[in-house]
């Protein structure tokens, strides 16, 4: 079954010699790191400053499924997708590879991002605007 989605962000990362581990590769919480900032790059290109409201997004569920490691140095792309919206909700999908070759895939990964009033912790219906960044997330499908 293809999930629909749309790329909606790409961001291109070099590793730092920080994100490496004792076993001299990218530590596996870097990953979640480099999804975490295409998807705060990509939420600030979609929203303005005047959209600061007191709701937001919140990571609901995070997952990553690590293909190869990584070893310094390298620049990695993060190929950010959306998938379609429903009320609340909607998934972001990653995939991570190298900027060189985008045929070397290190890992890929999907977090569900649920849009929330920060107060009450109660989710919200996603508003207007982040509904058309979304949209339309049809146009191209997971192969």
């Amino acid at each position: 079954m293809t999930t629909p989605k749309k790329l909606v962000y790409e961001l291109t990362v070099p590793v730092r010699w920080a994100d490496m581990d004792v076993n001299a590769h990218v530590n596996n919480v870097a990953f979640f790191t480099y999804f975490e900032c295409a998807r705060l790059e990509w939420f600030e290109s979609v929203r303005s400053r005047v959209q600061r409201d007191g709701q937001g997004l919140v990571v609901a569920q995070a997952s990553c499924n690590y293909r190869r490691t990584i070893a310094y140095p390298e620049t990695v792309k993060v190929l950010l997708h959306a998938g379609a919206p429903g009320r609340s909700s909607f998934t972001l999908y990653y995939e991570l590879v190298s900027a060189a070759d985008a045929t070397l895939k290190y890992g890929d990964g999907q977090t569900v991002m649920v849009w929330v009033n920060r107060d009450s912790g109660k989710t919200q219906p996603l508003p207007e605007y982040v509904r058309k960044a979304l949209a339309p997330a049809i146009v191209e499908f997971e192969q």
